[in-house]
């Protein structure tokens, strides 16, 4: 079964319709409903998209994207639901079911780690909560500011004017201190408010989701550090600030770069800079950070009279796992290029929405330089156009029909074989054919499948495939092909051999038989001609050896091979025969035979060995015309076959003891010499008893009978 019959129409499976009993209720309700919630889930994900488009500043917009495709996932399950009720499309539902599963799973073991870190962020009304109290603060720090430089004008003013006029203006100094003091109050106030913004941010610093430090750059010296920022390098708070330094923080391949960045800091060539590079866990272990930095001057502050230094602000952002996913992509898109190079395949792409194409390098060199490697170019351009005349005239329909069903959607996988020319310089090609440019035709193997549809009207936008060069499989199935041929002509001509062997062999046997009922005839006329009583039963002796072998001939010619047979229903026609021809209307015949397959070489002297038994049993075990023969074939369990041939008579008496050593204890006479003749040829024994009758027990091999139907225990014979 190929891959699309597994997807579209596996063997032996019904439309979910049939399940249904096909009710026209059932169907539409199921249908209907499905096509409902279908289309509802791919409303959601639309309005998410729109959500996430138009929100520039969500700090998680990936939440958004996996969960338009987890929404627009579960909404083709449904449509394929509705698809299944009259198409068994089990395997496309299945793969969808899939990538459903996989895209939940990923949402769900995404989201949980997220939710500590969104609720960490701080909500709108407490930022803008926070921007009023700054915009109040600042404000006030301006008035104060203006207040104190009024009031240190007011003073210089008053103590220029106390100097000039210090006996007689008393009075005025006491109001210019009246008003110095209430300034210095205005100035605490400011003093204050100045402590209280400090706490607000040191709540801020301490609670923020991201890392935040503060260095001092002269030093280099960790002055403080928040909780995300140690866990981020597995310290404790206690062990960074005042203790650790900048530098000894970070990996050492980065510190130069980030030593230049904060020299240009210093040298007043930047106020911030954004740099991502390593940090050192506290178990040397490195981690990814983003860092923002901007430093503070002390130039003109002063603290308790002395010059504040400057201070350097970093937020430190953890892209650790941002780093090792676009890493582990990057060995992704490795492996996938060392295999396709190892497999020798050529990877192409077409984007469909804008109608360009593009192909790596190997597929490049098998369309002789006409399609440019790894650069987009119009499918509509002379560059595609030149690459179909490379294609066989004979296979350029059947690529353009597979195209057509992958540019349309009417297929999500595409696969053919068709023949290119050969490149001028590939070294297989010197024996080129005759109207191909003398570069001769190699075989590619196209796969291609869609990769991305349109959301809105499910058209392909995006498919991508891959060639590989399959020219000696497609020479080896040829020559195979041919070789199939030539032996599937051997094989008839020696079926009709056979067949012709068979049909002669059928012709012979029936010659031959024929020949033998003559003969049987002529015997049984000459027979009733005779007045003698022994010179007939000799004759009744002979025909009923003669009948013996056309029996055999008759056996031969109705077996399916003419070399085999089944030995228990000749043996037991062939006994009834020779009763019916000779024995009086007393005589009666107990059969027992087991199944024995023989050929030719067992079953003449076998028949002819059972014709004289009985005949001699007719001939002298009942004289009063009454009695019963028994013929008894079995397999014996330590090997061979026994056959006993017993009459219940009286008529042959009992041996001498010297004829008992002949034979067994059979009496002399043509029939004791025929009979041990055939035990001999049979590579048998016989015993003779004489207790109430005649019993004859032969022992005989079992005929393992060969390839060309000879018993293998009888070869010799």
């Amino acid at each position: 079964m190929s891959l699309t019959d597994w997807l579209l129409d596996p063997s032996g499976l019904t439309p979910h319709g049939f399940c249904l009993s096909w009710l026209p209720g059932l169907i539409w309700l199921h249908a209907g409903s499905d096509a409902v919630i279908g289309l509802s889930y791919f409303s959601i994900p639309l309005a998410l998209a729109w959500f996430v488009r138009k929100r520039n500043d969500l700090a998680y917009r990936w939440v958004g994207h996996l969960f338009v495709a987890f929404i627009l996932a579960c909404g083709l399950t449904h449509m394929l639901s509705i698809l299944t009720l009259w198409m068994p499309a089990y395997g496309v539902e299945g793969m969808v079911k899939l990538v459903t599963a996989l895209l939940s799973v990923a949402t769900a073991a995404m989201l949980w780690p997220l939710v500590p870190r969104v609720l960490a962020l701080p909500s709108p009304a407490q930022l803008a909560r926070l921007n009023a109290d700054l915009t109040r603060t600042v404000e006030e720090q301006e008035r104060t500011a203006a207040l104190l430089r009024e009031s240190e004008a007011k003073v210089l003013a008053a103590n220029s004017e106390l100097e000039r006029r210090v006996a007689e203006r008393t009075d005025e100094l006491r109001a210019a201190n009246a008003q110095l003091t209430e300034a210095l109050a205005e100035r605490a106030a400011a003093l204050e408010a100045l402590a209280g913004s400090e706490a607000e941010y040191r709540a801020s610093f301490e609670a923020a989701a991201v890392g935040k430090v503060q260095v001092n750059p002269e030093t280099g010296l960790l002055l403080r550090a928040n909780n995300a920022f140690a866990r981020m390098l597995g310290y404790n708070r206690a062990d960074l600030a005042g203790r650790m330094e900048w530098p000894d923080l970070l990996w050492g391949e980065d510190r130069t770069a980030e030593g230049r960045e904060l020299a240009r800091l210093l040298a007043g060539e930047a106020s911030i800079y954004v740099r991502e590079l390593r940090f050192r866990r506290q178990d040397g272990t490195p981690v990814w950070g983003r860092v923002s930095a901007t430093l503070v001057r002390g130039a003109g502050m002063r603290k308790a009279g002395a010059r504040l230094p400057p201070l350097l602000l970093a937020v430190v952002e953890d892209v650790d796992t941002m780093h090792k996913t676009a890493l582990a992509l990057r060995e992704s898109e490795t492996r996938l290029r060392l295999a396709a190079e190892g497999a020798k395949l050529g990877i192409w792409e077409l984007d469909l929405a804008r109608g360009l194409g593009w192909v790596d390098r190997r597929t490049a060199e098998v369309t002789g330089g006409t399609l440019p490697a790894e650069t987009w170019f119009p499918l509509s351009g002379p560059e595609y156009a030149a690459w179909a005349d490379w294609i066989h005239p004979d296979d350029r329909a059947e690529r353009a029909a597979g195209l057509r069903l992958l540019q349309t959607g009417a297929a999500e996988l595409v696969q053919m074989q068709y023949r290119v020319r050969r490149a001028a310089d590939d070294p297989g090609g010197a024996d080129g054919g005759a109207g191909d440019g003398g570069g001769g035709w190699i075989w590619l193997s196209h796969r291609s499948a869609i990769v991305a549809r349109d959301p809105v009207t499910w058209a392909p936008t995006r498919a991508t495939g891959v060639l590989i060069d399959v020219t000696e499989r497609a020479e080896a199935e040829a020559a195979l092909r041919e070789a199939k041929a030539d032996l599937e002509l051997v094989v008839a001509e020696r079926t009709a051999a056979l067949k012709q062997r068979d049909l002669l062999l059928r012709e012979v046997y029936h010659r031959v038989k024929n020949n033998l009922q003559i003969i049987d005839g002529l015997v049984m006329m000459q027979g009733l001609q005779l007045k003698d009583t022994d010179e007939r039963q000799a004759l009744m002796g002979l025909r009923s050896r003669v009948y013996a072998l056309g029996l055999v001939h008759q056996q031969l010619m109705a077996s399916p091979d003419l070399e085999n047979f089944d030995i228990a229903p000749f043996l037991d026609e062939l006994a009834r025969n020779i009763l019916l021809s000779g024995a009086d209307d007393g005589v009666e015949l107990d059969i027992d035979i087991c199944p024995l397959t023989v050929n030719l070489d067992f079953a003449i002297p076998l028949g002819l060995l059972v014709t004289e038994l009985i005949t001699n049993s007719l001939k002298h075990a009942f004289p009063d015309g009454r009695g019963t023969i028994t013929m008894v074939m079995r397999r014996r369990e330590e090997g061979g076959v026994l056959l006993v041939v017993a009459d219940d008579g009286d008529g042959i008496s009992a041996p001498s003891p010297v004829e008992e050593g002949d034979a067994g204890g059979y009496r002399r006479g043509l029939g004791s010499t025929i009979v041990k003749g055939l035990v001999a040829q049979l590579d048998g024994t016989i015993t003779m008893r004489f207790d109430k009758g005649t019993r004859a027990e032969i022992i005989l091999p079992t005929p393992a009978v060969g390839m060309a139907g000879s018993p293998v225990g009888l070869a010799a014979s």
